[in-house]
């Protein structure tokens, strides 16, 4: 058992050394690819407003072909048009999902699920994860959302943001994540997030005659287009600024 150790010790050693190597012998540059896709419940596709799924999917890799650093931060700010009603919704305490799991949060705290991959080079490349959404108490006057999620080889992280609404300028909302450490073993570098793929449900709760969405918004005609604004943060200080845009999908047929 001592050998096997030593072996691996030796072994995550020559890793790191070889990825440090590498690093100086290229310039490494990040790229994140963001998409981001909105899209109205069906029965509300002719109706002056509606609920909303939305989709957000993001990739970072490093041009060099290394394992790009760990992300600390990341920042998304959404156009101006839609509302979150999370006040109506369930909530769920951050304190209880991290002794319990997703069975220490309401069921109707949920609001998305996902899937997302992180890389524990030289240990492990990829790390599949399972992604569960709730809706947060709210911080400072702020609804947030809770990222809860559960790797096949590590401990569950749970990840909270504020989600704030913009009085001014061009966008509606903008939900900041930071993103902790995630440890791999002792010795080693930290592990990466390299993708991230989650969709909101369109929930819905009853108030009086009205039924109210989680996320609301003007349906205007399918494959209409908006902007998206992220920033993307890594350990060594490094940030960059992603332009994408998105579109709208099952509203009402867009005129000629």
């Amino acid at each position: 058992m001592a050998a096997v150790t030593r072996k691996l010790a030796f072994l995550i050693a020559v890793g790191a050394l070889a990825s440090l190597i590498g690093g100086a012998a290229a310039r490494a540059t990040i790229v994140e690819t963001v998409d981001f896709t909105a899209k109205y419940s069906k029965r509300d596709r002719h109706k002056a407003r509606g609920g909303l799924t939305l989709r957000t999917t993001f990739r970072i890799r490093d041009t060099s072909g290394q394992k790009p650093p760990p992300l600390t931060n990341t920042t998304l700010r959404f156009p101006k048009g839609a509302v979150v009603n999370a006040r109506y919704f369930k909530t769920c305490n951050p304190s209880r999902l991290r002794q319990r799991g997703a069975r220490g949060c309401p069921a109707a705290s949920k609001i998305g699920s996902g899937s997302a991959r992180g890389d524990a080079s030289p240990i492990i490349p990829n790390v599949p994860a399972k992604i569960t959404l709730f809706n947060g108490r709210r911080v400072g006057g702020n609804p947030t959302i809770i990222i809860y999620a559960v790797p096949e080889i590590s401990s569950p992280i749970v990840l909270q943001g504020p989600l704030k609404l913009q009085s001014r300028g061009l966008y509606g909302y903008v939900l900041s994540v930071d993103v902790p450490p995630i440890p791999t073993l002792p010795g080693a570098p930290n592990a990466s997030v390299v993708y991230f793929d989650a969709t909101t449900i369109d929930r819905t709760v009853k108030r009086g005659r009205r039924r109210i969405h989680y996320i609301e918004g003007p349906v205007l005609c399918g494959g209409t287009f908006f902007l998206l604004d992220g920033a993307f943060s890594y350990e060594g200080g490094i940030t960059n600024t992603v332009f994408e845009r998105f579109r709208l999908t099952g509203g009402p047929r867009c005129p000629r």
